[in-house]
């Protein structure tokens, strides 16, 4: 270069890498920041989601609705709390109204969603250890009144029952409140139905479940906390890349 000509750079070495732990310093601590506020903020709600597919196998003459047949597959999810007040007083037996949302069901060519034109509209029973004939009974029952896309203002009863029944008492539930979940195999009876008749039916187009999910839904609260460590754990690695990068 010849004398006198001017030089166009950023600013030194030394003073580049300085500026760049400045602005990380303060990427960092704003991460932080975020994430302490979150922590403070506490839990916004605990709320599990249960999914299931399973195959009409039988057919109740007067409660099966018609257009579902044997063989017809199942599916759905549905949102649960497992948080709610239990509605009556028994030690041994849970009754949680309005603890189901987010309701979905696809049996054969008929797709069913929550009915939302009354309310309570679900509810979840827990009945544990209780005694009948010699053996202990656990039943855990999500119970929802449903409607069909084709018929909005017809509302159906579906189902879902989970049970045990065992010589000695199961584990499968505790007291009588609502798991947040449970491992797979957990109950022996899977079934469900769905009914043209309101809640008290046991009966209709009835299923066998085949494959249920059940785990608790990550809060959003989580999630940005996780979006927050990933980006600290980024720009640490850039800051690392910086400062081992040879001198230009």
């Amino acid at each position: 270069m010849k004398d006198g000509a001017k030089r166009r750079h950023g600013p030194k070495g030394g003073q580049g890498f300085a500026l760049g732990l400045a602005r990380g310093g303060r990427a960092v601590a704003a991460g932080l920041a975020l994430a302490a506020m979150l922590v403070v903020s506490g839990p916004a709600g605990a709320v599990s989601r249960l999914t299931f597919s399973g195959v009409v196998d039988s057919l109740s003459a007067g409660y099966a609705i018609p257009g579902v047949a044997v063989g017809d597959a199942v599916s759905g999810s549905l949102l649960f709390d497992p948080t709610v007040v239990d509605g009556q007083p028994l030690n041994w037996m849970g009754y949680y109204p309005g603890a189901i949302t987010g309701f979905s069901a696809t049996l054969g060519s008929q797709h069913y969603t929550q009915y939302t034109a009354q309310a309570p509209n679900s509810e979840i029973d827990v009945i544990n250890d209780e005694f009948v004939l010699g053996l202990y009974r656990d039943t855990l029952l999500f119970r929802v009144a449903v409607v069909e896309a084709a018929t909005p203002d017809l509302p159906r009863f579906f189902q879902l029952t989970f049970g045990n029944s065992t010589a000695t008492p199961s584990a499968s539930l505790t007291g009588d409140d609502v798991p947040a979940s449970w491992a797979a195999g957990s109950f022996a009876l899977q079934r469900g139905f769905i009914t043209v008749l309101p809640p008290g039916a046991s009966q209709g187009n009835n299923f066998v479940l085949n494959a249920v999910e059940v785990a608790p839904v990550p809060e959003p609260r989580m999630s940005l906390l996780m979006l927050a460590g990933l980006s600290l754990l980024w720009l640490g690695a850039r800051l690392s890349e910086r400062r081992h990068a040879p001198a230009r």
